[in-house]
């Protein structure tokens, strides 16, 4: 089965983040925490994060201040001690702190999700009518998955959130073929690509067994 909530400690090759990513940043001393988002890194070096205007907060941001910074990335709460290289105050208010060596990553999911390239098959209501199109599974856990479709095999399907789908495709390392029912989540068109998140509504016993152990084979080997 996949594992339960719970905090693991990497390298911080680990650091998961994109920019624009919202983070909570924490000096020592504050007693309070700001936010601000993610800007760019050089990896091994430093991380870039915006300086809000907030009055007397430079006062906790020189060099060498430790900091304490929190942030969300699919599904995990990550966290780093780490302290400030530089306080650029002009022409852009941005705050240099070295990168971490080590950071902590709580899994907040009710399972774990992996990454996959699965081609599958999903089907939708349009119109009255049921259309198929083909895509590819990115990734995916015992309570969902994320979807791709390509623009190049016509429009992109007039899908919202919440719109009832399915999702067919042959289950890992068998011969048998599987089809799940679920909602549309998350979908976000990117010039020619359409990326959806599925939830299931339900999943028989054994695929859901058969889903587990897939997630669960592939997070050992990634993690040994």
């Amino acid at each position: 089965m996949a594992r339960d909530s719970s905090v693991d400690r990497k390298e911080g090759s680990a650091l998961g983040v994109s920019i624009g990513t919202r983070m909570l940043v924490e000096p020592a001393g504050m007693g309070d925490r700001f936010k601000t988002e993610f800007i760019g890194m050089l990896r091994g070096q430093f991380i870039i994060v915006r300086i809000p205007r907030i009055p007397g907060l430079n006062d906790y941001l020189y060099v060498e201040k430790k900091i304490t910074v929190r942030y969300v990335h699919e599904g995990n709460v990550y966290g780093f001690e780490s302290e400030v290289v530089w306080n650029q105050q002009a022409p852009f208010r941005l705050l240099f702190l070295r990168y971490p060596t080590t950071v902590e990553i709580l899994n907040l999911r009710k399972c774990q999700r992996v990454d996959c390239y699965l081609p599958v098959t999903i089907g939708m209501e349009e119109g009255g009518q049921f259309t198929e199109y083909q895509g590819m599974m990115l990734n995916l856990s015992c309570g969902g998955c994320q979807l791709v479709l390509d623009s190049k095999q016509g429009s992109m399907p007039p899908v919202s959130v919440d719109a009832l789908v399915s999702v067919a495709f042959r289950m890992f390392g068998t011969n048998k073929d599987v089809r799940l029912e679920g909602k549309a989540k998350n979908i976000n068109v990117n010039k020619n690509r359409m990326y959806m998140g599925v939830m299931y509504s339900e999943l028989p016993s054994d695929v859901s067994e058969g889903i587990d152990n897939y997630v669960s084979n592939v997070a050992e080997y990634l993690e040994s």
